[in-house]
């Protein structure tokens, strides 16, 4: 039986407002959104907990842009990833509680969202409710479009301890403690991308800002005893790749590590007004004709380790068999086949197959097989232009691992003393750094006594 009596609905100003209508901007000098809950004896409904605010993006003059040459005067170019739409905006994601413990920090956010968003969602989804909530589409020219004009979107945090859906409990003494929410805003040459002359210093702004949900009221007006208080959350890393076998270690600190997933890009595209910063492309090799990231690198073997120790599988995941190698064409590997093991390891460690999503299997259906719709613009895996902008290689890609239960739930796996490593043998030349960003996703418990909140344990 419920112990909920009522629902009421909140929206929270932002705390740093200073106007009525501040603009938050990375360029303006605005780059931070905070937001304070106080504990109180209610729950916050963590699926109904919503960043509600309008964004336009400006070119260098200041003006919006003309993507696709709608209006007929000339194309002037900003755009987003279609992918991950206004999430790439964020950089970094704090939350603490009211007495400033920290109870989730997400670095990289855009590019934790450039897996979550597509690895779990299709075409149904991208044509639907996530272009009201992150403004995206299934299209790169109807992107192109909407960020033509001034966007309203309601965003829902992407955090891992909103991401079950539960109702948190607010009180000092029988909950959180209250949230304090710090929105770190990505720097504009990160965020934004095109290929027109007026891209250079293009920028964005966010106006109308709010943070809207809902309140739980328990029966009694109290919340119920409890002597701790288990939630999920996400940390990130970062590192660089170049060698044709190469293995990253990563110390992540954690006791209860549920699964770890990483996606790449090309390193020079980081922080490139020509190049989508958000895209999770295979690994790619330079042309020595034009410098461009145009080669495929496929991934041969990839083994996951605990403390140097092949862990939790006991053999490496190897895709010789779908690599065919044709030295006759520029792009010699590009006639190798679906590396589906390698896809379905990753795809598990983001959204296990007990998942009700409706779209499963995103990687085969961003990678332009029969099984997609037929749009080359949003399942690109060559260098296909938009307009005037190359922009392919929009696979879903990225190597991960369910470290706990394969079915999504029970067991994880302590890492708090001992290492991380991925092992992987590729056909990377040696002379095309690639970056890797790897997220992990973990459990934490808040500890309780007669007096209150004790301790978080990661």
């Amino acid at each position: 039986m419920s112990n909920i009596s009522a629902v009421r609905k909140f929206e929270i100003a932002p705390d740093n407002q200073t106007s009525g209508n501040s603009v938050y901007s990375y360029r303006q000098g605005n780059p931070i959104i905070t937001f304070s809950i106080a504990p109180q004896e209610y729950y916050v409904r963590s699926k109904n907990l919503k960043l509600c605010f309008d964004v336009e993006l400006k070119d260098s003059a200041g003006n919006l842009p003309n993507n696709n040459n709608q209006d007929g005067t000339g194309e002037r170019e900003v755009r987003l990833n279609s992918r991950v739409g206004v999430a790439s905006l964020f950089q970094q994601l704090e939350i603490n509680n009211a007495m400033n413990q920290n109870l989730e920090t997400i670095r990289h956010y855009g590019r934790l969202l450039a897996s979550l968003l597509p690895s779990g969602s299709g075409w149904n989804e991208y044509t639907t409710y996530l272009s009201n909530e992150f403004g995206v589409s299934s299209n790169e020219q109807v992107q192109g479009r909407y960020l033509n004009r001034k966007m309203s979107v309601a965003m829902p945090i992407m955090a891992g301890i909103f991401l079950q859906g539960a109702d948190i409990p607010l009180s000092m003494n029988n909950g959180i403690g209250g949230l304090n929410l710090k929105f770190s805003l990505q720097s504009s040459i990160q965020a934004l991308f095109g290929g027109t002359a007026t891209t250079p210093n293009s920028y964005y702004e966010i106006t109308n800002v709010s943070l809207m949900g809902e309140y739980a009221m328990p029966k009694g007006g109290a919340l119920p005893n409890i002597s701790s208080y288990p939630f999920s959350g996400f940390s990130s890393f970062y590192s660089v790749i170049n060698n044709n076998d190469q293995t990253s270690q990563i110390n992540p600190a954690l006791s209860a590590v549920v699964s770890t997933f990483t996606n790449f890009l090309p390193t020079p595209h980081i922080a490139n007004y020509g190049q989508d910063s958000m895209k999770t492309t295979p690994l790619l090799n330079k042309n020595p004709a034009t410098g461009a990231y145009d080669l495929l690198a496929p991934i041969t073997k990839t083994s996951f380790m605990r403390g140097g120790v092949l862990y939790p599988l006991q053999f490496q995941l190897d895709e010789n068999e779908v690599i065919v190698r044709n030295p006759a064409v520029g792009d010699e590997y590009a006639g190798s086949s679906y590396d589906a093991q390698r896809q379905y390891y990753y795809s598990m460690a983001i959204r296990p197959r007990t998942s009700k999503a409706t779209d499963q299997l995103a990687g085969q259906n961003s990678e332009n097989l029969p099984t997609a719709n037929g749009d080359e613009q949003h399942n690109a895996v060559t260098a296909l232009d938009i307009n005037t902008t190359e922009n392919g290689f929009q696979n879903v890609y990225g190597i991960g691992i369910r470290v706990g239960d394969m079915l999504g739930v029970g067991n994880t796996a302590n890492f708090k003393n001992q290492s991380y490593s991925t092992r992987i043998i590729s056909k990377l030349d040696g002379a095309s750094p690639m970056s890797s960003y790897t997220f992990f996703l973990y459990r934490s418990v808040i500890n309780y006594d007669d007096r209150g909140l004790v301790s978080i344990v990661n």
